[in-house]
């Protein structure tokens, strides 16, 4: 074989060996498919957490989720809060109940004790607390919380507690004490959205009209639609007369006095009242022997 031979039988065998590797590369390609793409990283959820609440001016407390609170430095402006989501328990008008003429004991005071105001509302919503002095006997400490949380305290003569919850049913409680040696005299509104609103006061005094100050309960309050407004109260261990009187501040007919009650050291009085504005007032009518403690509850449709 001579050498021209020899070059076009290596240049022969040379273009089947690349066509032999190409239908081979052909074949594998067809069988695989297109080579698929990586597959892309699991998606990452984006956000920054809500924030917790806060309380303006600032506090050491903190309060529970779901609620949070706001100060009004007095003077106060009286802001009209919002009601709970249409839908929701206690979408009607909010309720509210002013506890009148309220005197406090001192801070200092070593047989004193803060009043305590407790209420629950229903529903998302706006709660409020104002307190209005209306003596001149200095400052009262006031602290406001939701459950065991303290949304803050504050020494002033007058100003609003703003607490927001999105709880279906949240338990708020205020605080009165005198500042120091202070014993100032008091109004103090709640407002909450409510099915049945009903507030409880606690260490208010029965000490009777030897100490007209701190002699029972004076409150209004609005009632939303007619029913009864029921009051129950406890002052101890000892039997006195009392009176119980209800005065229809709209303009209506439906005063009702009860007296010379008991003599008792509790009363249970359901009255009926009409939508509109109501004052009712609970009294010790003995002279009193001292310091006694009176646990009131009020509820009203």
């Amino acid at each position: 074989m001579n050498d021209r031979t020899l070059r076009t039988v290596v240049a022969g065998l040379t273009g089947l060996l690349v066509l032999v590797i190409a239908v081979t590369l052909l074949i594998v390609v067809g069988r695989n498919g297109p080579a698929s793409a990586s597959p892309s990283a699991p998606p990452i959820a984006v956000g920054s957490p809500s924030e917790g609440p806060s309380l303006t001016p600032s506090e050491s407390t903190q309060p529970s989720p779901g609620a949070s609170a706001e100060q009004s430095a007095p003077p106060a402006t009286d802001a009209s809060p919002s009601a709970a989501p249409s839908g929701s328990p206690g979408a009607s008008a909010p309720a509210t109940l002013t506890f009148v003429g309220l005197k406090l004991d001192a801070d200092q005071d070593p047989g004193g004790d803060a009043r305590v105001v407790t209420f629950r509302s229903d529903g998302a919503g706006t709660v409020t607390a104002k307190l209005a002095s209306t003596s001149p006997e200095g400052k009262a400490h006031m602290c406001f919380l939701v459950g065991t949380k303290d949304l803050g305290c504050k020494d002033w003569r007058s100003g609003t507690f703003t607490g927001k919850t999105s709880q279906a049913h949240a338990t708020w409680k205020v605080t009165l004490l005198g500042r120091d040696f202070d014993t100032p005299t008091v109004d103090l509104t709640v407002t909450f959205q409510a099915v049945a609103p009903s507030v409880k006061i606690e260490h208010a005094r029965f000490d009777g009209t030897a100490s007209p100050e701190t002699n029972g309960i004076n409150a209004r309050f609005s009632a939303r639609g007619a029913g009864e407004a029921r009051l129950v109260a406890d002052w101890g261990g000892h039997p006195f007369l009392y009176e119980i009187d209800l005065f229809d501040e709209s303009g209506g007919s439906g005063n009702v006095t009860l007296s010379n009650q008991g003599p008792s050291t509790n009363t249970d009085e359901a009255l009926r009242v009409t939508p509109g504005n109501w004052r009712l007032v609970l009294q010790n009518i003995e002279a009193g022997f001292g310091t006694t403690d009176l646990i009131a509850t009020i509820s009203w449709p």
